[in-house]
C-alpha cells in the first residue's frame, strides 16, 4: 500500500512521521501560546539551567578559543580530532574499566547526531529497534526515519525498572538493535547492574533463539547525575555495544552540541563498526561537532562536575514536598527530572494545559510515548521552583488531589 504523505510546505513528510512529531508540536502550541506569561512562567519543561553553565566549563571554552594554534579553527578530520578523541578514550577507561583507544570513538555535535549514526550501522531499513517506554522524546521518530521499525516494551509499571524478560520476548529474527535510555529519561531511574546482567543472558538466549546478533545502543547522556557509585554501564555486560553521550549535560551547556558514539573495545566487530561511523558522518553532512568544542573536550574532560549532588538534592525535596501534596512520583534516584503520575481522570495534555494557563509548564507523558504522567526538569531558578510547587498546591484540590500528610491520594 503506498505509503500517505502530508505536504508541508515545498516538503513532504510521511504521514507516520507527523503521528510522532504530533505531541510535541502540540505541546509547543502551549508553550508559545504562554510565553506572553514572560517571568512569571515557571518553566520546567527542558532541562535549560536557568543558573547557567558552570563557569569552569566557560572558561575551558575561552582557553580553548584562544589557544591560538595554526588551523586551530579550520575544518577537522570526519570523527573528530585525534587528541578529542584520545581524550574521550582515556576518560572511558577510567570510567568504564574497558580499553577504549581514540578510533573507538567518533565526536558528533550532541547525542542526537550519535543515536542516529548508532542506529545506522545497527541494521538495515526494514529491520526492528526495541525502545523500552517511556523514553526521550524522538528515539521511534529517528528509527522510522531513517527506514526502521520502532518496537516499543514498556518499563516495568509504577517503578519504571528495565523489564528484561520483555526485552526478550521482543526480539525477533528482525531485531537488529535495542535502544536503551541509562539512566531512564523521563522517569529518572537508573538500571541495577543486575537487570544488566540478566539483561545481557536474555539478549544471549535471544539470538540463539534467532540466529541473529542484537547491538545495544546506551544513551548515557545523563550518567553524570547519579550519585558515586550507584551508576553501572551496560557494557560491563554486554560486548556488541556503542555508548552515546553529550557534554553539554554535564556542564549545564545544552545549547553546545558536543557528543560522541563510543564503539565497546569487546564489540566483535570494533574497527569495521568504527570505520562505518566515520563515513556516516561524511555522508549525512550534518554530523560533525565544532573545531572549538572538539579543542576543548580535554579540559571538559579534566572539570570535577557537582552537579550530580545538587540536583540529587532537588531531586529529594521537590519529589518530598509533592509527595506531601498528593502527587504520586516516581522514586527518582539519576537525571535532572522527576516524572509525576497525572491526578486520576484527568487526561495528559488537559493538566498540563491547565498547569501552563496558571504558570507552569511540564511536558506530558505522551510526548515520551506513555500516558498517565508528566515529566517536570529541576533545572529551573529556586524561585521558579517555588512559585511552580505553590501552584501545584493550589491545583491538587481541583484536581481532586488531597495531601493527607502521608502524600496518600483520596
Amino acid at each position: 500500500m503506498r505509503q500517505q504523505l502530508r505536504i508541508v510546505g515545498s516538503a513532504m513528510i510521511s504521514a507516520e512521521l507527523m503521528s510522532l512529531l504530533e505531541p510535541l508540536e502540540r505541546f509547543e502550541l502551549i508553550r508559545r501560546r504562554v510565553a506572553r506569561l514572560g517571568d512569571r512562567l515557571c518553566d520546567l519543561s527542558y532541562a535549560n539551567p536557568y543558573e547557567g553553565a558552570h563557569e569552569d566549563a566557560k572558561q575551558a571554552i575561552r582557553a580553548a578559543l584562544e589557544d591560538e594554534r595554526t588551523l586551530g579553527l579550520q575544518y577537522s578530520p570526519f570523527g573528530g580530532q585525534t587528541l578529542a578523541r584520545r581524550a574521550v578514550a582515556d576518560s572511558l577507561r577510567a570510567g568504564h574499566g574497558l580499553q577504549f583507544t581514540f578510533s573507538d570513538i567518533v565526536l558528533t555535535p550532541g547525542a542526537m547526531a550519535a543515536l542516529q549514526l548508532a542506529m545506522r550501522v545497527s541494521g538495515e531499513p526494514g529491520d526492528e529497534i526495541i525502545v523500552p517506554v517511556p523514553c526521550w522524546l524522538d528515539y521511534p521518530l529517528y528509527a522510522r526515519h531513517l527506514g526502521f521499525v520502532p518496537v516499543l516494551v514498556p518499563l516495568e509499571p509504577g517503578t519504571f525498572d528495565l523489564d528484561p524478560t520483555a526485552i526478550g520476548r521482543a526480539v525477533s529474527p528482525r531485531t537488529c538493535a535495542v535502544l536503551l535510555s541509562t539512566p531512564n529519561n523521563p522517569a529518572g531511574r537508573n538500571a541495577s547492574k543486575s537487570a544488566l546482567q540478566e539483561l545481557a543472558g536474555t539478549l544471549r538466549a535471544a539470538e540463539a533463539r534467532t540466529k541473529r546478533s542484537v547491538t545495544v545502543i546506551a544513551d548515557e547522556t545523563h550518567r553524570d547525575f547519579t550519585l558515586e557509585g550507584q551508576f553501572s554501564s551496560i557494557a560491563g555486560s554486554v560486548d556488541r555495544v556503542m555508548l552515546i553521550y553529550s557534554f553539554g549535560k554535564r556542564h549545564f551547556m545544552q545549547g553546545q552540541r558536543l557528543g560522541y558514539v563510543g564503539v565497546s573495545p569487546r564489540h566483535p566487530e570494533r574497527r569495521d563498526v568504527s570505520e562505518e561511523l566515520v563515513r556516516w558522518t561524511r555522508i549525512t553532512g550534518i554530523a560533525t561537532p565544532t573545531a572549538l568544542m572538539q579543542r576543548a573536550i580535554p579540559s571538559l574532560l579534566a572539570l570535577e562536575s557537582n552537579g550530580a549532588t545538587s540536583i540529587a538534592e532537588l531531586r529529594r525535596r521537590v519529589r518530598t514536598e509533592l509527595t506531601l501534596l498528593g502527587y504520586e512520583v516516581v522514586d527518582a534516584d539519576a537525571t535532572m527530572f522527576l516524572y509525576v503520575q497525572t491526578p486520576v481522570g484527568r487526561d495528559d495534555f488537559d493538566f498540563v494545559d491547565e498547569l501552563a494557563t496558571m504558570g507552569v509548564l511540564a511536558l506530558p507523558a505522551p510526548c515520551f510515548h506513555h500516558e498517565g504522567y508528566f515529566r517536570i526538569a529541576l533545572t529551573a531558578s529556586e524561585s521558579m521552583l517555588r512559585r511552580a510547587l505553590q501552584i501545584f498546591d493550589s491545583l491538587r484540590s481541583a484536581a481532586g488531589v488531597t495531601a493527607n500528610g502521608n502524600g496518600a491520594r483520596t
